[in-house]
């Protein structure tokens, strides 16, 4: 059963809400209070020293102690605040180690979720296991949009041209037929021309651009995980699935032609032998590390940033869906230690 929503926020489903839930209150407490104090005293004074037939109002003067005193006792509690928010933000920030992690992809109005390692995919739809940690890296395929899941208290931009993290811990699981809500929280576009019905039902604006959450029992994660598509059969059984995929899908699109996995120098394009996490050099005297980004903008853009001495390649434009582009990553990375 789902824990039962407070009057100003929604269910605490995640590890990270009970901090948020009580900063919040805190502050919102502290603010109740100081306004009734505040305008409580005002009123009084307005009373008390109102307008009144022969008394003549005298200068009020200067009052340092009690200048000092206002001035002070805000900042311990401003200093208490910076430290609790500190701590709630480090703790949201940085993710446990070993994490489930999952690839989304934000896109005009769809959101991707990409198990890792599994490469299983799944659109509009994430389940993820109770009482586990859950990393998120997230990048968009078009303009700028925001996870935001409210029962967890979590929200992060999702950025084109870069990933950002996000992690949470589910508390409780859901009930199947009343899945948590995954919305987008930046204004990322509409379509014109047609109804707002329309653009409902075809799921084609911001304001529809939901997903479905579930949490279920890790049994019942690795279940649907199974059930999704990803990687061929013959790559599930390898210790990466994805690296082994990612293999194959280079072999089929033809990059084993001008690149290779050997180490070999003098080819037509770069080696993927130790490319991961290399710093490469580029024409226009730039340098980049090879990272997923890196590796999937030269797929999509393999014009924009030549390396420096293969000048006469001419890579063409590869759009795989995003699983294959992360196993293709998934691939080359794993070239990075092979061996060692």
């Amino acid at each position: 059963m789902n824990p039962q929503a407070s009057e100003q926020l929604p269910p605490q489903m995640s590890t990270l809400a009970p901090q948020v839930d009580s900063l919040y209150y805190f502050i919102y407490y502290i603010s109740v209070i100081s306004f009734v104090l505040i305008v409580g005293t005002m009123v009084f004074y307005v009373i008390k020293y109102r307008r009144k037939p022969g008394v003549k109002a005298q200068p009020t003067g200067h009052n340092n102690v009690l200048e000092v005193a206002w001035t002070v006792a805000p900042v311990f509690l401003l200093v208490y605040l910076f430290h609790a928010g500190w701590q709630g933000y480090v703790f949201g920030a940085v993710a446990p180690s070993n994490p489930l992690e999952i690839h989304v992809t934000g896109k005009q109005w769809t959101w991707d979720f990409t198990h890792m390692p599994s490469g299983a995919q799944e659109s509009n739809a994430l389940t993820v296991p109770v009482n586990e940690p859950v990393r998120l890296t997230m990048s968009s395929a078009d303009v700028l949009h925001s996870f935001f899941v409210p029962a967890f208290r979590v929200k992060r931009d999702v950025v084109p041209g870069m990933f950002t993290t996000l992690w949470f811990e589910a508390t409780h699981t859901t009930d199947e037929a009343e899945p948590l809500t995954i919305f987008c929280a930046e204004y990322c576009g509409a379509t014109a021309g047609i109804s707002a019905e329309q653009s409902v039902a075809l799921n084609t604006n911001h304001s529809s651009m939901l997903a479905s959450l579930r949490v279920t029992t890790r049994e019942a994660y690795d279940t649907h995980v199974a059930q999704l598509d990803g990687p061929p059969e013959a790559c599930v059984a390898e210790a990466d699935p994805m690296a082994c995929w990612g293999e194959r899908l280079a072999t089929e699109m033809g990059c084993m032609g001008c690149h290779n996995t050997t180490g070999a120098a003098g080819g037509i394009a770069p080696t993927w032998r130790g490319l991961w996490g290399s710093n490469r050099s580029f024409t226009d005297g730039s340098t980049r590390e090879a990272d997923a980004n890196y590796i999937i903008s030269s797929m999509m853009e393999p014009q924009s940033q030549i390396v420096t001495g293969f000048t006469t390649a001419n890579m063409p434009v590869y759009a795989p869906t995003e699983n294959r582009k992360l196993a293709i990553v998934a691939f080359i990375r794993s070239l990075a230690t092979e061996g060692q």
